[in-house]
């Protein structure tokens, strides 16, 4: 965030992530623009198009011609929500930041809501859905996924967390200190924030136009990135289970051994030698998957190339 006199800052910076959604965006303007004109503030509204395929550029520029109070950061190809919100943030200049989805499912009339409770002296205050509107899987995926972070990372956020908002200027610096090429906001978020966050029930919307950019296997890919970004606990998987197999395989030697001395040779038992083997050759594999993860983390990192590239730039001095 810029270093400007405190008191010429804005009070407020709505950040807006976009990617192909060009029937929603006059509709979430005019939905947007009453509210925030309501409370009275100081305000700016930060759209980061995140290399939008469809009509959403032209949309956005209009925008930025027709109101002084718009900026627009525009990639020149699609890096990720993440670091559409990352490139948002950086170039917000509010005391406080909200960041809302362009889907229209979040109602932007729970704003000052969201502010009041920031304003309390919280770091971060998380819209939280009263009622979830999706589909079945991904609501007991988001329960597990959560629950499965939480006890892998060490870092919680509620399950119902919107990606509807507040910030406040503090805790905005400390993000934009981080520098990882693969970050994922939430957790981060709430790690930095530990003991001072809130929630607010906020409504949630069904989806208007269009589809979910994010679909079961992305949502799977996501949360084992996360998760490998921010511990080390699975890499001990394959030391337990390396126990775990050596012990049964002992366990199975002796059988083996039992049967020998009171039976003789009985040819059923390279069924048992056959499954040692599988369940050997599975562990390893999972092992390596495991440790694979980690190895394109640091690929990611000791690369040189840029986290998002920006194409241009709207905005008024």
């Amino acid at each position: 965030m810029p270093d400007q006199d405190q008191a010429k800052r804005l009070a407020l910076s709505v950040l807006i992530p976009v990617y192909n959604e060009e029937e929603s965006l006059a509709e979430l303007r005019s939905e947007l623009i009453p509210v925030l004109e309501a409370i009275g503030c100081t305000f700016e509204i930060v759209f980061v198009d995140d290399g939008s395929r469809d009509d959403s550029p032209n949309i956005l520029r209009e925008f930025f011609e027709k109101d002084e109070r718009i900026r627009v950061i525009r990639f020149v190809r699609n890096f990720g929500q993440q670091m559409a919100t990352t490139a948002g943030l950086r170039h917000c200049r509010g005391k406080a930041v909200i960041i809302i989805d362009a889907d229209l499912q979040s109602p932007p009339h729970h704003i000052p809501e969201l502010l009041a409770k920031l304003n309390e002296g919280f770091d971060i205050v998380y819209g939280v859905r009263e009622e979830s509107t999706g589909p079945l899987y991904r609501r007991m995926g988001t329960v597990a996924a959560n629950y499965l972070i939480g006890r892998l990372t060490g870092v919680y956020y509620p399950d119902a967390a919107s990606g509807f908002l507040a910030l406040n200027d503090d805790l905005v610096r400390s993000v934009n200190r981080f520098n990882q090429k693969t970050r994922y906001l939430s957790t981060l978020f709430a790690w930095l924030s530990y003991g001072r966050h809130a929630a607010v029930p906020v409504s949630r919307r069904p989806r208007k136009y269009g589809q979910s950019h994010y679909q079961f296997w992305q949502l799977v890919r996501i949360t084992v990135n996360l998760i490998t970004n921010w511990s080390t606990r699975p890499l001990h998987f394959a030391l337990w289970a390396g126990f775990g197999v050596a012990g049964a395989a002992g366990l199975a030697l002796l059988r083996w051994l039992y049967l020998l001395w009171t039976e003789g040779w009985r040819g059923g038992e390279m069924t048992l030698y056959t499954t040692a083997i599988l369940v050997v050759g599975a562990v390893n594999l999972f092992a390596l998957a495991i440790m694979s993860a980690y190895i394109s983390r640091i690929y990611g990192e000791v690369r040189e190339n840029p986290p998002y590239v920006i194409g241009d730039i709207m905005e008024r001095d």
